[in-house]
């Protein structure tokens, strides 16, 4: 049995720990023993543990010595057969001491985020990326957009790049036993019943775009007063601020008796059924799991036309794209769902659900992941044994 030591940086909920579970769940177990060091700082943490994965409670996401040297001595207790860093500070630390230790190393980027920096912030960025690229045996991208955005990285090799999307179990999402009624308790909306309810998955923090949602939200309500917003999703510790905004916003409008801020949730996939609508208000994606979940489950879809949501919703037969940044066009998107007839959005439902079924499996994206860490340990055993010989 063969060791992977997969390195995260938060265990609250999202794409980057929903990835790791889904792995974890359906890797072969009796050909991989997966040890994860993260965060013990949110939901995911037990998640693992339920499921036997041995952890390590370790903060990567601020640079300091004192935790490089704690996961040094870790990574050379366990002697993991590979490891895999997910995100900016598991990477940085993950792939410098594997080049010490002579570990093989797989990095997904599950969101490669740069523009809102400064200049100078940026360009350093981008240089010491591109110098861990080098450390890289193989780059793993969850979708094409997120593979594009990353040609700007000068060391990053087209050879040891692979694009493997994020998959969702679409059986388990579409049969969910869960009705509407159930969805609307477990929400604390259970009076909304006759309303149409537009809802989003989404931490508040500035990439998501929601005060951009809020403002498209509040415009629409204006025309069509049963429309009703849920936003699923906390608020990181450093976007507090950002939080204190979106609370203004609601009370500056009146939106408090409109819009539910439910925070983080375990339930997410049982809240989607009482879904009229969905909505991607962000920025930046990577490949959105929370958009392959409405997908699904046939909620039709307005999403930003951003990289990662065009993977997903890549034409209007999927749903209606939205200029990113633009109350004025995520306002129009809402509206045109809000009109659809049902037989329009039955045709959105059926075609969403075929989507995920067709190019976002689950299943799909375990096997393509195992068969790259065979490929990986496979390579370096032979450069291995090429060097030990000459």
């Amino acid at each position: 049995m063969k060791k992977i030591f997969h390195i995260s940086g938060t265990t609250l909920p999202g794409g980057g720990p929903e990835h790791i579970f889904q792995l974890l769940r359906k890797l072969n177990q009796n050909e991989w023993k997966v040890i994860i060091c993260t965060s013990n700082d949110g939901s995911y943490w037990l998640k693992f543990n339920s499921l036997g994965a041995k952890t390590y409670n370790l903060s990567l996401r601020i640079l300091s010595l004192k935790t490089a040297f704690k996961l040094f001595f870790i990574l050379r207790k366990e002697k993991p057969d590979l490891i895999h860093t997910h995100g900016k500070g598991p990477g940085l630390y993950g792939r410098i001491i594997s080049s010490f230790l002579n570990i093989p190393t797989v990095h997904t980027y599950h969101g490669f985020h740069y523009e809102d920096l400064s200049t100078i912030t940026k360009w350093l960025h981008l240089l010491l990326e591109s110098f861990l690229c080098l450390l890289t045996d193989h780059h793993i991208f969850v979708s094409a957009g997120e593979k594009n955005r990353t040609r700007i990285l000068k060391f990053l090799d087209e050879e040891n790049s692979t694009v493997i999307h994020n998959g969702v179990d679409h059986e388990y999402l579409r049969n969910l036993p869960i009705t509407r009624d159930t969805a609307l308790k477990l929400s604390g909306v259970e009076n909304w019943e006759k309303n149409k309810i537009l809802g989003t998955i989404a931490r508040l923090s500035p990439e998501k775009g929601i005060l951009c949602l809020l403002a498209a939200f509040t415009k629409a309500i204006k025309e069509t007063p049963d429309l009703r917003l849920i936003i699923i999703g906390g608020y990181p510790e450093e976007h507090y601020d950002y939080y204190l905004k979106v609370k203004s916003l609601i009370d500056s409008e009146n939106l408090t008796d409109y819009v539910r801020i439910l925070g983080y949730r375990q339930d997410t996939v049982k809240i989607l059924k009482c879904f009229d609508f969905y909505i991607s208000s962000s920025l930046s994606e990577g490949l959105p799991i929370s958009m392959l979940e409405a997908f699904a489950s046939g909620i039709p879809t307005i999403a930003t036309e951003i990289a990662g949501n065009k993977d997903i919703l890549c034409n209007s037969t999927f749903g209606v794209l939205a200029e990113p940044g633009s109350p004025e066009s995520l306002y129009n998107g809402i509206i045109k769902m809000v009109h659809l007839t049902q037989d329009e959005r039955d045709f959105f439902s059926g075609n969403g659900y075929n989507r995920i079924k067709t190019h976002f499996s689950i299943d799909e994206m375990v096997c393509k992941t195992d068969l790259l860490y065979k490929k990986i340990k496979k390579k370096r055993n032979i450069k291995n044994s090429f060097l030990e010989n000459h």
